[in-house]
């Protein structure tokens, strides 16, 4: 048996994830996929259009096994802790041959040259990067131009450039990081740019989805970009369960900015002294969380690193749970979110081989996952119940907890 692991958004599951799912399939001839997918918000710092399980339904209906939750912490953290987080998780599982993610280029060599680049860190590269950051560049721009001032390979600024290329470093980092057994397989991306809709008229970018939906309200803006099965799924829950918009949060994000100082800002993830006083400066400024994000936002301060800071501090994501975290292993467990019946022999090799518990029930699960970890599940608990309070504000819609699902069967798939 081999199995390939995968980790990723989906959000929205479209024709480009189901046309990498089966490539992963066919590069590895993987009998199973399993996905560790992020919960109910992005790397972006925003709730995502579609809550978790509509999204791991979808994948499982397009070719994944079985859908694990990535914890909040880690789904809503940089490109480095995303990576780093969701391949712990697969490591510690102990059952996937491979780690497959899409690129824009398929020069593994490459790849593995920038990853070991950039785990070493000279004294020069910290140097050089310092000195970009403290003349106003962003920290992405700024490692980039580092590289570049050091003597990094010909070639390296403009691999390091593109989205995909930079998080399948972060996979590779990872890998090395964690003396993982899975072997990094690339898988380049086709058709279609990260950002963009390509002519070929079936491909589009999740972004511009997602941005289709929030100026139409109309599903058939998106219709020709999504799978037949996703689509079904998604019109029996459309304007019910989703969507959810960046700018959904903005009453909660302002009630939280009310309760905060500059200096209490400061004990959450991903913020700066600056970017926490500039945010009392413009609390009083802004209707939504999209225009305060601009009125913040600066040259060396991103748009995403702003509304990662904002979300850290609207569901208590702090600095020193995060360090706490790596300290004691990165990930202590497990969630799944659901499986596909034909993979059900593969949940009872997850319990016997994992090297951390593999939750499918959140009843007990305190006495299942040592400290700090219960944490971690709590918080992403947390999280999830803010973001169906969401719902229940934009719909009126019922509001059910994490803690009280109820797992259910759809044909061939059941979602715990």
């Amino acid at each position: 048996m081999k199995a390939a692991g995968v980790i990723a958004e989906f959000d929205p599951f479209h024709n480009g994830h189901a046309y990498f799912l089966r490539r992963v399939r066919e590069a590895t001839s993987a009998d199973f996929i399993i996905v560790v997918m992020s919960g109910d918000y992005t790397q972006r710092g925003n709730p995502a259009l579609l809550g978790k399980y509509l999204r791991a339904e979808a994948a499982m209906r397009n070719g994944a096994d079985i859908v694990l939750e990535l914890p909040v912490q880690y789904a809503t953290a940089s490109a480095e802790l995303f990576a780093l987080g969701g391949v712990s998780i697969l490591d510690s599982l102990k059952l996937a041959d491979f780690l497959c993610f899409g690129t824009e280029s398929d020069d593994m060599e490459a790849l593995s040259m920038a990853a070991d680049i950039l785990a070493s860190e000279t004294e020069a590269f910290k140097e050089s990067l310092d000195q970009k950051l403290r003349e106003g560049m962003s920290y992405p721009a700024a490692r980039l131009q580092a590289l570049q001032d050091t003597g990094g390979p010909k070639g390296l600024y403009e691999l390091l450039s593109r989205p995909n290329n930079i998080l399948a470093v972060e996979y590779i980092k990872a890998l090395k990081r964690l003396d993982s057994s899975m072997r990094p397989v690339s898988i380049k991306r086709e058709a279609v740019d990260h950002d963009s809709v390509n002519t070929f008229g079936i491909y589009s970018s999740a972004k511009n989805i997602r941005e289709s939906l929030r100026l139409t309200g109309a599903f058939d803006s998106v219709e020709g970009y999504l799978p037949e099965n996703t689509l079904s799924l998604l019109r029996e829950s459309f304007q019910s369960d989703f969507p959810v918009y960046d700018d959904d949060m903005s009453l909660l994000m302002k009630y939280r900015l009310c309760m905060e100082s500059a200096e209490s800002l400061m004990r959450y993830a991903d913020m700066s002294a600056g970017l926490a006083k500039r945010m009392m400066n413009k609390r009083r400024d802004f209707t939504v969380c999209s225009q305060f994000a601009e009125l913040v936002k600066t040259r060396n301060l991103t748009y995403t690193r702003i509304a990662r800071a904002m979300l850290h501090a609207l569901i208590g994501i702090t600095k020193e749970d995060m360090k706490l975290y790596l300290e004691a292993g990165t990930v202590g467990y497990a969630r799944l979110l659901g499986f596909r019946k034909e993979a059900s022999g593969l949940i009872d090799l997850l319990n016997e081989k994992s090297d951390i518990p593999v939750i499918s029930k959140l009843s007990g699960y305190r006495k299942r996952i040592r400290a700090p970890f219960d944490r971690m599940l709590e918080d992403t608990i947390r999280a999830s119940d803010i973001y169906h309070f969401l719902i229940k504000d934009v719909y009126g819609t019922d509001v059910v907890s994490d803690l009280s699902r109820m797992a259910y069967s759809k044909e061939d798939i059941v979602i715990l």
